[in-house]
This record gives structure tokens, C-alpha cells and sequence, in this order.
């Protein structure tokens, strides 16, 4: 693979043009850089880490774990992992170094590394003065450096910077805590505890906001520290540094103070690494340990696939993040509201909502649409009541109006029936003037009287069958019987039925028939029925004008029936014969079916259309019987012409005239 690689770069290169210094420049540098690729494409890459501290520190494990996943991710052909610990912090004596240094050199005689990655302080000391001895050709990465701008930091050498935000834990403890004066610093005996106190306090006393009295503790064993912290005010703040050596020699790792520490001091606790939330410290602007591990190992394998220079690489430290300690906050009386926006808290005691916030949102949310959509169906509800009693008004005022224009078909017979017998009242009244101009006979004018009354009686009966189907009225179902009902309707069609000279045949064999409904609808079912036959009967033979008006039971109902002999239903009007503002009439409106299928339905009956067999058409209304215990009783006859009783009434009208 090298060796093909190194073919095309030195093909490319007799391919250049003649030579001009700043393009020779160019491809120098692009050449470099190919052979780089090369040199770390098609094996596996080997990869020594040098951790400053014990690996096993959590801050250290965080870190290297992020530098491994991310060189393995980005290595085409895998990669080989080398971990040797110096941990200077605790073993800082230099009688270890002439044996630590012989078996490294040892371990990697024979072995070619492709790159060399130091963590800390500690790193990149060692391998400043042993990197030619150990790996020599191999670049090198060093992290985690507090200070890039170290002049012991060898120019050859990539690195990667940690923000350690002293001045940012600093001003948190200021936002916590606005009436402290006082700044505590803790820290251990090394060189790097040392390093970082000093910087706490110069941080601390460069700082414009607070004019901080700073009193340094280092070095202190954890019982004198423990003493010292109990003493402490809440107007006093702690700023833990680390802590890897006491002066009694005793070696910790950091975070493992840091519970002792806090279990005993009045004052709250700062730091700046995350390893220490969750033991005792209250809040701090701390390292991303893992964004920075994640950086290094980027910036290690861009160097391994040449997208980056071999020596001297670099790029920013990842930006700390601001962390605190819920529970730390509930025992100091710390308010988390004075936190910056976006701090991240730890420790957070358990509750329903913080616990199921998702839950208890998706509920609230799920309860709120129910309500939603309770309150909808309610709303849809009301509208919908509205809107049938509106139709149920309109419905009323359409039947009064179809009432008003069958009164009108019907006025001619009104007018002549009601004539009669005011005409006849005339006569009397004129035969009772010239009786009584002479010697009366009192019989003679009680008879005049009797008929007088008797015709008065009759017109009467006529205004008020009249004014009854005429009235305005809200739509109410009673109990009533269907054949008694249906009588009073015949009783003014006879008037019309003897102008068009009709036969009407009234067949009630319904017994007890009674039903829940209307009185003065189903009459105006029966009437529009009645004049649609009679209309469609003007064609017919006079001795043919027979309509036939009849009740039956029908399974759990009653069954009316209106029969003609007229020219019958349009074989494509079966279908719309019913609908509204259709009509087969030359002057008709189209509103009298619609109506009778409209108050039949009302009624939660049927009714339907046919034609009849003899000529003609035949209409079927079924009306369910009233669920009523009581029923009523129908003195009517079972089979008696209606036209009958009218020629009945005829010849004693003309025998009092």
C-alpha cells in the first residue's frame, strides 16, 4: 500500500512543470502532507496514551475512553491502543525514573508507534525529554494543558488546551453568595495542587467584581481541614482546588476529599471539575472532561490521516459548562434561582414532576383535549339543539303555510258549505219577519227558530274544523286515536270532495287505533294526500271519482292508505316524488309530499308511493302504535262510505231549506 502510494506521488512529481520557486513552495507542502497520508493508510495504527494521573480516576477514565472511541471511529484499518500511566502526582520521586525509562524504552524497541498522545502536566514534561529516546519520529499530542502559552511546550509538539474556569467558579460563588468577602483555597502539597492554588488566588484577587480577603490552605491532612471548615460562616466561600498529597506524605485522589470536606464545612464549596459533583461541592463552572477527550482524539487521527500537519497542530479547548448540587443547595440555603441561565443541576430531589415530566405533560395534555373536546361535543350539542328547534319552528311555520295554501284549494266548497246554511238562516229569519206581522203561529216559529239554530250550528261546525287546522300551534304528541282524528280531516274534504264531485269511501278497520302524535299534523297528512288524489282525479270519469280512505293494524303500527283513480305517478318521479319544491302539477309549489314526509318522520313512521293496479296511485303512511297502557276505544264502524253520510247531510239540508 506505501509503496503504491509513494508511485503515484512520484509520478505526480515528473509531471510538474518547469521550475518556479513559490510553485516548487507549493508542492513541497503538498508533498509532505501526501507522504504523511501514506505513511498511516492500509495498517493498523498503534496509539500510546500517557496519562499525567492514575487512569483509573474518573476525570481520567472519562477522558482517555473519548480519545479511544474517537481515533477508532475515524481509523480505516483499526487500531492498536498502548496505555502506560506515569502518575507523577503521586510517585514524584526521580530514583524511579532511570528504571521507568528503561522499560519503556523496552517496551517499544521494536515496536513502531504512529503517535504519541500525553495527558497533563506531567506528559508533557516526559516526553519533552524522552520523546527522540522512546518513539523517536513519532508526533506527538499533548492535552489537558492548562497554559498553551508555556514556552516549555516544543513547537514540533500538537496540543490541545483545557479551560480550566477558575474565574468563572469564582464568579458563581459570587451570584450564590453576594454578601461573602472572604475566599478560602484548599489544596494538596504536589507541584500541580501548588500550581493551581496560585492561580485560584491571582485569579481571585485580579477580579474587579469582589475585592476577595484569600487565606490558602495546602497541604493540610483532611482531619485539620475538616476542623478549620467547621468553623466557617456562610459569608465565607470555599474554592477546592485538588488535592493528590497531603504534607504528611498521604496521597488521595482528588474527588475523594471532597465528601469529608463538605460533610464538615459551614461554608459552601466550589471547584471546576465534575468529578466533585455529587460528593459535596455546590456548584462550579468545570471541565468537560469528555467533549475534551473527544477534541484530542480528533485532532490525533486528522494528524494520522494527513489532514493535518504533523507538528504543531492545534485547536480551542472546549468551553466549560456550569454544574450544581441541588442537595448541596437545600442544606447551605443557596437559591438556585441567582444560577446562570442553561446551569445544568445535579442531585435533584425526586418528585412527580421532575421525575415524570414527560408524563405528567403528555396527562395534562391528553386531559385538556379530553375537556377540549368535551366541551366541543357540549358546544356542538347546544348548536345542534338550536338549530333542530329552528327547524322544528320553520318545519311548524312551513305546515301552517302548506295549511293555509289547502285551506285555499279548498275555499270554494268552504265558502258554498257555510253559504248554505246562512242562506237558509236568511230564509227563516225573512218567513219569521212576515209571521210575525200578523197572528203567528207558535209552533210555526218554533220550528223557524230550530232551524235557525240548527244551521247556525252547522256553519259553525265549519269555521271551527277551519280555524282549528289553521291556528298556530308548537308541535306536541299526545295519545290520540288515529280513525277519530282522521274523521275530523274527512269532514271538511267532504266539502271539496261534493264540488269536484268525488266519492270519498272512508274504511277505518283499525281497531283502537291509537298513536302518539299530532292532531293537527297528521290531519294535514291525511288533507295533503287527499287533495294530491283529487288533483290527480280531474281527468277522470265522474262516475270513476273515487278516492278511498282507510286505516289498518300493520305489525306493531297502523296503517293509513289513500287511494285514487287518476292518472297516476311519472315512472321517473317514483325517486323524487317526495323531495322538497319537486312537483308533477303545472302550478304546484313542490311543498306537499316533502311535508308529509317530513311530519311522518317525525312521527317515526314511513311512508311511501306506489301505483295502482286498477289505474291510478295508492300513498302508504305507517305510524307505530303509543307504547300508552291505556287504549283508547273506537266507537267508529268498521266499513261505512264517507260519501254516504255526505249525501246523508246533503238531503237534510236541502229539506230545511
Amino acid at each position: 500500500m506505501k509503496d503504491e502510494c509513494a508511485s503515484r506521488l512520484v509520478g505526480s512529481t515528473l509531471a510538474l512543470p518547469a521550475f518556479e520557486p513559490a510553485l516548487a513552495v507549493r508542492w513541497l507542502v503538498v508533498l509532505i502532507l501526501a507522504f504523511s497520508s501514506c505513511a498511516y493508510a492500509g495498517h493498523t495504527w498503534r496509539v500510546v496514551i500517557l496519562p499525567g494521573a492514575d487512569p483509573t480516576q474518573p476525570a481520567a477514565q472519562e477522558q482517555i475512553l473519548a480519545i479511544r472511541s474517537s481515533i477508532a471511529s475515524a481509523a480505516p484499518d483499526g487500531v492498536e491502543f498502548y496505555t502506560d500511566s506515569l502518575d507523577d502526582l503521586r510517585f514524584g520521586t526521580s530514583d524511579l525514573m532511570p528504571s521507568f525509562l528503561a522499560l519503556m524504552k523496552r517496551k517499544y524497541e521494536h515496536r513502531q508507534v504512529d503517535i504519541v498522545i500525553g495527558l497533563a502536566d506531567f506528559a508533557l514534561d516526559f516526553t519533552r525529554r524522552y520523546h527522540d529516546e522512546i518513539w523517536p519520529g513519532a508526533p506527538v499530542v499533548i492535552s489537558s494543558v492548562a497554559d498553551t502559552r508555556r514556552p516549555d511546550i516544543p513547537p514540533e509538539f500538537a496540543h490541545l488546551p483545557v479551560n480550566l474556569d477558575v474565574g468563572g467558579t469564582l464568579a458563581i460563588a459570587e451570584r450564590l453568595q453576594p454578601r461573602a468577602r472572604r475566599l478560602v483555597v484548599v489544596s494538596g502539597a504536589t507541584k500541580l495542587d501548588l500550581r493551581f492554588a496560585q492561580r485560584a488566588v491571582e485569579t481571585a484577587r485580579a477580579r474587579q467584581s469582589r475585592a476577595w480577603s484569600v487565606d490558602v490552605w495546602s497541604g493540610l491532612t483532611v482531619p485539620d481541614l475538616q476542623q478549620r471548615l467547621a468553623a466557617l460562616d456562610r459569608d465565607t466561600a470555599v474554592l477546592y482546588t485538588t488535592m493528590y498529597r497531603d504534607n504528611n506524605g498521604r496521597t488521595y485522589f482528588p474527588y475523594e476529599v471532597v465528601a469529608p470536606l463538605a460533610q464538615a464545612s459551614n461554608a459552601p464549596i466550589y471547584g471546576w471539575y465534575p468529578t466533585y459533583m455529587g460528593h459535596g461541592v455546590a456548584a462550579g463552572s468545570v471541565v468537560d472532561f469528555e467533549a475534551n477527550g473527544r477534541l484530542t482524539g480528533s485532532l490525533a487521527a486528522s494528524i494520522l490521516l494527513g489532514k493535518a500537519p504533523l507538528q504543531g497542530a492545534t485547536i480551542p479547548a472546549s468551553a466549560p459548562r456550569c454544574i450544581a448540587d441541588v442537595r448541596m443547595f437545600e442544606k447551605l440555603g443557596l437559591a438556585t434561582a441567582a444560577l446562570p441561565e442553561r446551569c445544568e443541576l445535579v442531585n435533584v430531589p425526586p418528585s412527580l414532576w421532575r421525575e415524570y415530566k414527560g408524563v405528567v405533560l403528555s396527562a395534562v395534555a391528553v386531559v385538556m383535549l379530553q375537556a377540549l373536546t368535551i366541551a366541543a361535543l357540549l358546544w356542538q350539542r347546544r348548536q345542534r339543539r338550536l338549530a333542530e328547534e329552528e327547524a322544528t319552528l320553520r318545519l311548524d311555520e312551513l305546515a301552517r303555510a302548506a295549511r293555509f295554501a289547502s285551506a285555499g284549494e279548498l275555499s270554494a266548497s268552504i265558502a258554498h258549505e257555510v253559504g248554505q246554511p246562512l242562506g237558509a238562516i236568511l230564509s227563516n229569519a225573512d218567513a219569521a219577519g212576515i209571521m210575525l206581522k200578523g197572528e203567528p203561529e207558535t209552533g210555526e216559529l218554533h220550528l223557524i227558530l230550530a232551524d235557525i239554530r240548527r244551521d247556525a250550528l252547522r256553519a259553525d261546525q265549519v269555521v271551527q274544523r277551519l280555524r282549528a287546522l289553521l291556528q298556530k300551534h308548537t308541535t306536541k304528541l299526545d295519545a290520540l286515536n288515529l280513525n277519530s282524528t282522521f274523521d275530523e280531516a274527512l269532514a271538511l274534504l267532504d266539502l271539496e270532495a261534493r264540488r269536484r264531485q268525488i266519492v270519498i269511501e272512508a274504511v277505518m278497520s283499525a281497531e283502537n287505533a291509537v298513536v302518539q302524535g299530532d292532531r293537527v299534523q297528521l290531519q294535514q297528512v291525511l288533507i295533503n294526500l287527499a287533495i294530491n288524489a283529487m288533483d290527480a282525479m280531474e281527468g277522470t270519469p265522474a262516475p270513476d271519482r273515487i278516492l278511498r280512505v282507510s286505516t289498518r293494524l300493520s305489525g306493531s303500527g297502523f296503517e293509513l292508505t289513500v287511494a285514487d283513480r287518476g292518472h297516476g305517478i311519472p315512472a321517473d318521479a317514483t325517486k323524487r316524488l317526495f323531495d322538497s319544491l319537486y312537483t308533477t302539477k303545472p302550478h304546484g309549489m313542490g311543498l306537499g309530499l316533502s311535508i308529509v314526509r317530513t311530519i311522518v318522520t317525525t312521527h317515526g313512521g314511513r311512508v311511501s308511493a306506489a301505483a295502482r293496479e286498477a289505474g291510478g296511485s295508492i300513498f302508504t303512511v305507517w305510524l307505530p302504535a303509543a307504547p300508552a297502557p291505556g287504549k283508547l276505544q273506537d266507537s267508529r264502524r268498521a266499513c261505512v262510505t264517507h260519501g254516504e253520510r255526505a249525501l246523508q247531510a246533503r238531503s237534510t239540508a236541502q229539506g230545511g231549506h
